[in-house]
């Protein structure tokens, strides 16, 4: 199972390993907190599965398209999670695969085996490679390329087939052309030696590639009625990128740093080797034979995360692997002082890699998706198919939202508080949701807006809020916003109270149907009591524990 010497270890501790952690992150990625932009994508998926063009910011790009697939047909909420994150733990495993690809070495060896675990355990890719997210596919479409490219060269095919990719993956992200651009002017200027084939006629094969991607894309998108729409999201976004407020990338070297330390370490030392490498030999054939490409790539990615106007820590998926990939070339012709003394190497990667690996994913795991998978089967309790549900990320994708304007995010809150567009309580008033689950993107509303909220809803909990209205003692009068079953609540959830009446009549218990307008509840002077939204089924509000709504999504975990 060994060879003596070599250093490595045995097929069998190599592929227990891997198994624990294709284990563990089946059950991470189960169970995870959902972040609030798998939750975008997510509900944007079901409106293009369900057929819902006409609201705004519907983003068409091919990942979500895809994922509009497995959204189809009658389900919950957390299944549509579910479906979701099962597929993003398929595509994060064969992103590894790739990634130890990328390095040349046969995967199904020792060796490569050992490649793929020192990638499994890349502990940022565990934070996001495993999310619902566009990154994840961008990253495959990179590593192909790379792949097909420089580590088995195959000529024009290899070369049309990037030239395809580049163009798909376009549609996979706007911001994709940042990573395709230098890598296909690279291959095209420098030719690695392994191509047999004339440059032009290589350029030629990538252009086709281009041409033909770009006619499926758009034959595609035209089939299903998303051309207009991806045209606007594109226009969107580029004027959108244009004048947002930058944000540097500290908290994603911050976390390079913690989870991954010794790579970070590595990576330096293979960008500086690089620089010596390029002013020693200039740029020639030779240099395909050495990391200096891997130590290009990575630079590359390092500098579109720096152009990057959001640098949000997620932007190190298209970081990470590429920094691997260059640290590995170095190491391998690079290290051999580490290779003669392998209990060294060894007590380095345990103590700098293997070990802030391990406690990232642990952490992780602390954060679980269990209250959110709650809230969302009390919403879908209180509510039917037509009754919106508001909290400006879209945790509930099977119910509608309030209208075009229901997102929430870095790139339209200005607005709302600059009074540039119209403010959010008008959306409310037009549509009242039947459920408002407050989080810390509804925080970004103005006071007003949230006031109306507040005085039009009742909270069954700080982050779970329904239709209704908290009366003082002895009652009052109530405006009704959506017509439907209300019911009629003492303190801290209890029944109502002895003697209420409802419109004059006796209300013992149960729920009463409601219209639009004006309502009055009477109780004893001294008691006070809330009408409470129930939706078409129940005839009382679910009990929920309570938790600050500021809870309901975290960014660091």
């Amino acid at each position: 199972m060994r060879r003596h010497g070599d250093g490595l270890p045995g097929l069998i501790p190599l592929l227990a390993a891997l198994a624990v952690l294709a284990a563990f992150s089946a059950r991470l990625s189960a169970t995870r907190v959902y972040q609030v932009d798998e939750c975008y994508n997510v509900a944007q998926a079901r409106r293009i599965a369900s057929g819902l063009r006409h609201e705004a910011l519907t983003d068409p790009a091919a990942f979500i398209v895809a994922l509009s697939g497995l959204e189809r047909g009658p389900a919950r909420a957390r299944d549509l999670f579910a479906r979701g994150r099962r597929a993003m733990l398929a595509l994060f495993w064969l992103n590894l695969v790739l990634i130890a690809a990328c390095t040349g070495e046969r995967v199904a060896s020792r060796r490569g085996l050992l490649v793929l675990l020192a990638a499994a355990c890349l502990a940022p890719l565990w934070d996001y490679g495993l999310e619902i997210r566009h990154d994840n596919l961008l990253l495959t479409g990179l590593l192909l390329t790379w792949y097909v490219l420089r580590v088995r060269p195959g000529g024009r095919r290899a070369y049309f087939a990037a030239g395809a990719l580049a163009a798909l993956l376009q549609f996979v992200a706007f911001k994709a052309f940042v990573y395709t651009l230098p890598l296909s002017a690279a291959f095209l200027l420098f030719v690695p030696p392994g191509h047999r084939a004339p440059r032009r006629a290589l350029f030629f094969s990538w252009a086709a590639g281009v041409v033909l991607a770009l006619a499926f894309g758009r034959a595609v998108y035209g089939a299903l009625g998303l051309w207009p729409a991806y045209l606007a999201d594109a226009s969107f976004m580029s004027a959108a990128s244009a004048h947002v407020t930058r944000l540097p990338p500290l908290e994603a070297f911050v976390r390079f740093f913690i989870e991954s330390p010794l790579l970070l370490a590595v990576f330096g030392a293979a960008l500086f080797a690089a620089v010596h490498e390029l002013r020693r030999d200039k740029i020639s054939t030779a240099l395909w034979d050495g990391f200096v490409p891997e130590a290009a790539l990575a630079a590359a990615a390092l500098a579109a995360l720096l152009v990057n106007p959001r640098a949000y820590a997620y932007n190190l998926l298209n970081l990470m692997p590429f920094a691997f990939l260059a640290a590995y070339r170095y190491l391998s012709r690079s290290a051999a002082a580490l290779r003669e003394r392998p209990e060294l190497a060894w007590s380095l990667a345990l103590l700098l890699y293997a070990l802030p690996f391990a406690a990232a994913v642990v952490w992780e795991s602390v954060w679980t998706n269990a209250r959110q998978t709650r809230v969302m089967d009390a919403a879908e309790a209180l509510t039917g198919p037509d009754d919106p549900v508001y909290d400006g990320v879209g945790l509930v994708p099977t119910r509608p939202s309030v209208g075009e304007r229901w997102l929430l995010d870095t790139l339209n809150i200005r607005a709302f508080v600059d009074g540039s567009a119209a403010p959010a309580r008008e959306e409310l008033a037009r549509n009242p949701p039947a459920v408002v689950l407050p989080n810390y993107r509804t925080d970004w509303l103005p006071l007003v807006d949230r006031a109306f909220i507040a005085e039009h809803y009742v909270p069954l909990s700080d982050d779970f809020w329904t239709l209704g209205a908290d009366l003082p003692p002895g009652g009052g009068s109530f405006d009704v916003l959506r017509a439907g079953r209300y019911t009629v609540a003492g303190l801290n959830g209890a029944g109502p109270p002895a003697g209420a009446r409802l419109d004059g009549a006796p209300f013992s218990g149960g729920a009463a149907a409601l219209a639009l307008g004006r309502h009055r509840l009477r109780v004893a002077a001294n008691v006070r009591a809330a009408v409470v939204w129930t939706g078409p089924r129940l005839d009382a509000p679910p009990r929920l524990t309570p938790r600050d709504h500021r809870l309901l999504f975290v960014d660091w975990y």
